[in-house]
């Protein structure tokens, strides 16, 4: 079963929803929180859509499963809402917006929170994908509200799928007829680098240690995670505190350089985050005139929890950021209203894509918010227009790292040096998924409603002719 191969007047039309799910083993055990981590699995999704002309054009994104069914997910609750849409060739950015909206509102009797925002989010991720590519611009231009729609007489030459520059006649802060409409190019985005976890088995030297290295290749923000081990974390945070800024030549400063420990939600309330900062040797408030112990502590406790983490706030002095996998907006709303978030983070698959994403970081940046971002550095990095937001990635050297293999997944996305990273200029994200990870089926799709066994080894797709929309018709 196909979809249409033509779509009516300027309009593209979203013809399939395909997922693949790949799992990475770690080369040892990672404790996060209150988990025990032995694997990675991720599942990627792409979104196909055909052009007036014919021409197919496909958005891809990708996330941490954290071992939930999302391929399930995206397949049966979300796809149905999306396949069978049309993106307005001269502003592809309304029909995403709009296809998110039907996605939120067709899903929201079991959805609008958790597991199924975040499958909306991957599904928005991959058609803003779709988007820059149709409009022939980097996703973080296409997201400027500045920026004019491009005219529907002269429209932008579609982008094959690839390519690797803008055309000449598009490049970023121009339209079809050279005109400016937009900033030429963002800034490069701070950028933060997971350097290390304490695993059973190493002294706290050698995990100071592996942290100094990452320092000396000139990232000033570096993340560790929190063992569960307090004499441990006293004797690393002491080495950091005595050599990290020798080797930076940067003192601590809240949401932007020294050390980050990010604790999972691994404390179950107040007193018990306290009593292991107490530990530390860091449970109260730095003399006055000096640096804060780190440059931030990271999702001490569970993010409705907003009254403790305030309350961890007020008797540390330590700057708290919180977001990771947090996927209602209003649980962050809250967290800032207590003055519990000194660095705002966003996970932008979780709280359900770049459609919810980028107007969020714009308004805590409008509050002078320090943003940061959870993982997904290719997408994250087109949020937040000129000034951007703070860009995390573990190591991405060929090697790999031992904590998380993401970087191995992902072809192109942004360029880091000396603890930034630059957005791409081609058009779209600018990364493509590793077909060595995943692989989308390309033969037309089955029923979305059957299993991932019955559509083929870890492939899944919706197409066009297996839903026919039932619901959003008005809209249509």
């Amino acid at each position: 079963m196909t979809g249409r191969t033509t779509s009516p007047g300027g309009l593209a039309r979203i013809t399939d929803v395909r997922t693949s799910t790949t799992v990475v083993a770690l080369p040892q055990p990672l404790q996060l929180g209150a988990m025990t981590v032995t694997r990675r699995e991720y599942v990627g999704v792409q979104v196909r859509a055909v052009l007036p002309d014919g021409t197919e054009v496909t958005g891809v994104s990708y996330a941490l499963t954290r071992e939930a069914p999302m391929a399930e997910i995206v397949e049966r609750l979300v796809a149905p809402h999306v396949v069978g849409r049309d993106l307005p060739v001269d502003d592809p950015a309304a029909g995403v917006r709009a296809a998110w909206d039907a996605a939120l509102r067709g899903s929201a009797i079991v959805g609008r929170v958790g597991l199924v925002r975040r499958a909306i989010g991957l599904v928005d991720v991959a058609l803003w994908d779709v988007a820059g590519k149709v409009a022939g611009v980097p996703v973080w231009r296409l997201l400027e509200p500045a920026v004019r729609p491009v005219s529907a007489v002269s429209p932008v030459p579609v982008v094959p799928d690839g390519a690797a520059q803008v055309p000449s006649s598009t490049r970023p802060g121009q339209g079809p007829s050279g005109a400016t409409t937009g900033p030429v190019a963002p800034a490069r985005r701070p950028a933060i680098l997971v350097a290390a976890y304490p695993t059973p088995g190493r002294t706290a030297r050698a995990v100071a240690d592996e942290v100094l290295d990452r320092a000396r290749e000139g990232w000033p923000l570096l993340k560790i995670s929190r063992s569960p081990d307090r004499d441990l974390m006293r004797d690393l945070l002491a080495i950091l505190h005595a050599e990290l800024p020798g080797v930076t030549g940067r003192p601590t400063e809240a949401g932007r350089s020294g050390v980050v420990v990010d604790v999972g939600f691994g404390w179950r309330d107040a007193d018990e985050a306290l009593a292991d900062l107490d530990a530390w040797g860091i449970g109260v408030p730095a003399p006055a005139g000096e640096p804060p112990a780190l440059a931030w502590l990271e999702d001490p406790v569970l993010p409705e929890d907003a009254a403790g983490a305030a309350h961890i706030r007020e008797v540390t002095g330590l700057p708290l950021a919180i977001g990771d996998e947090v996927t209602d907006p209003e649980v962050l709303a809250r967290l800032a209203a207590l003055g519990a978030l000194d660095v705002a983070r966003v996970d932008v698959v979780g709280i359900g894509g770049l459609t919810v994403a980028d107007p969020l970081v714009r308004s805590w940046q409008d509050a002078g918010l320090v943003t940061s971002s959870h993982v997904y550095p290719e997408v994250s990095v087109h949020l937040g227009g000129a000034a951007g937001i703070g860009i995390e990635t573990f190591e991405r050297s060929p090697q790999g790292n031992p904590y998380d293999p993401a970087p191995l997944l992902v072809e192109g996305g942004p360029e880091f040096s000396a603890g930034t990273a630059l957005p791409p200029e081609a058009p779209g994200l600018g990364f493509a998924l590793s077909p060595a990870y995943f692989t989308f089926d390309p033969a037309p799709s089955l029923p979305s409603m059957r299993s991932a066994s019955e559509t083929g080894p870890g492939t899944t797709a919706c197409s066009t002719d297996d839903n026919r929309m039932l619901d959003d018709q008005e809209d249509r």
